[in-house]
């Protein structure tokens, strides 16, 4: 029996990953606020939690056809949007032509489509009721309060910005350790309107999802070691809220998420060309000075990193280059670039998990924006914890990532 744990243990690099779960957890009681006031139970049950969804997607036959049934989901679901797609350009949504897969027609429109479709859903009460299903699961194992474990489970389908709407007026009241919750979970989930676009690129949308729900006891897990609550939160004792609906019919709903998806589209549209243009001076001038380009100096700094989550020393400089650019750019970046890299299959699924979130410098003030717009009070909250977010985000992601790479 030892020398099969043994076996197991050196294959695949397994141990590296049990070293890098160490490791990750390791840093954030570093940067801790309040050691003293960690939680060991709350931790040990939000890790059993993250394993249990892991092994549940991973070692199981039926959670996998679980997560499957729901990836083909997503999958038929954003295939409708090529309905629209085509009305407008015609041809050019055929990527079998000359022209092969455009951009701006294939992948942008979709987040148009799915602003539309999760708005709709959220007026039907559909979506509040997955949100209130799990944190009802997730809540009394970890000892949270309703409003920020409601936020957590929020941030699995909306964005980092659209989740805090449905504690708006809990927001101002809230301990530093639970908008520390609010935070993290924005920055290492991703949207569902994202996600579908990330699924039609080619990422393997199971995993997607399955990172994507890890990420909620995972951003708990990780919030409470770097600032433990000390407080006694207004919600902690189960007090009663609702989700308002903020739009008065289907129409409304529809049109609402429409403007939303459009806006939203055209923010990752320009984003895209202008990160892409910027990192091709960056590299020229980084070239031409120093030698070296940016995916170079990004392998160096992070493929370190990547042999933490059991990457291995082939495929590590490649995951190095891609764990950079999503933490210093942005997860788009990363998952374009994903997609047309030669990769184990191992390391596919691995790096799935860890460039699965929200976590980069530009969330920051994206968070900051957002939700101190809608919560003016919390600001200085939200700027004092603005890198510690950052940390808590990327360290959940890497912590997906190693608890898959230690059990594939």
């Amino acid at each position: 029996m030892f020398s099969a744990i043994f076996s197991y243990f050196v294959k695949d690099n397994h141990y590296m990953s049990l070293i890098g779960i160490i490791v990750f957890l390791g840093v954030a009681v570093l940067f801790s606020n309040n050691k003293r006031k960690i939680k060991p139970k709350r931790i040990f049950a939000g890790l059993a939690l993250q394993f249990f969804l892991a092994l549940f997607v991973l070692k199981t036959e039926i959670g996998f056809k679980f997560f499957s049934a729901m990836a083909m989901g997503f999958s038929r679901i954003y295939s409708f949007s090529d309905a629209g797609i085509k009305f407008i350009f015609g041809n050019l949504v055929d990527t079998t032509g000359p022209w092969g897969l455009l951009f701006i027609v294939k992948v942008v429109p979709i987040i148009i489509f799915f602003g539309a479709l999760m708005s709709l859903l959220h007026h039907l009460g559909i979506i509040q009721f997955f949100v209130k299903m799990i944190s009802f699961i997730i809540r009394p194992l970890l000892g949270t309060s309703g409003a920020e474990t409601l936020c957590a489970t929020a941030n699995s389908m909306l964005g980092p910005t659209e989740s805090p709407l449905l504690i708006k007026k809990y927001l101002k009241n809230m301990t530093e350790s639970e908008m520390l919750v609010v935070m993290v979970a924005g920055m290492s989930t991703i949207a569902a309107s994202v996600m579908a676009v990330y699924g039609s690129m080619g990422i393997p949308m199971v995993h997607l999802i399955a990172a994507s729900i890890m990420s909620i006891p995972g951003s708990i897990l990780i919030s409470k070691i770097l600032v433990p609550e000390t407080k006694v939160p207004e919600t902690a004792a189960g007090n009663k809220f609702e989700m308002k609906k903020d739009t008065s019919n289907v129409l409304d709903a529809i049109s609402t998420g429409t403007y939303d998806g459009l806006k939203l589209a055209a923010g990752v549209t320009a984003m895209l060309i202008a990160f892409i243009s910027l990192m091709a001076m960056a590299d020229y001038v980084l070239l031409s000075l120093t030698g070296y380009n940016l995916d170079s100096i990004f392998s160096k700094l992070f493929s370190n990193v990547a042999f933490l989550l059991g990457i291995s020393a082939k495929d590590k400089n490649i995951a190095g280059t891609l764990l950079g650019q999503k933490l210093v750019i942005n997860e788009f970046i990363a998952y374009l670039n994903f997609v047309k890299f030669s990769l184990t299959d191992r390391a596919r699924i691995i790096l799935t998990y860890a460039l699965c979130g929200f976590s980069n410098i530009s969330v920051i003030g994206i968070l900051i924006g957002g939700i101190g717009a809608i919560a003016p009070s919390t600001r200085s909250i939200l700027t004092k914890f603005g890198w510690r977010a950052l940390l808590g985000g990327t360290l959940v992601n890497l912590l997906n990532a190693a608890i898959a790479g230690l059990l594939i």
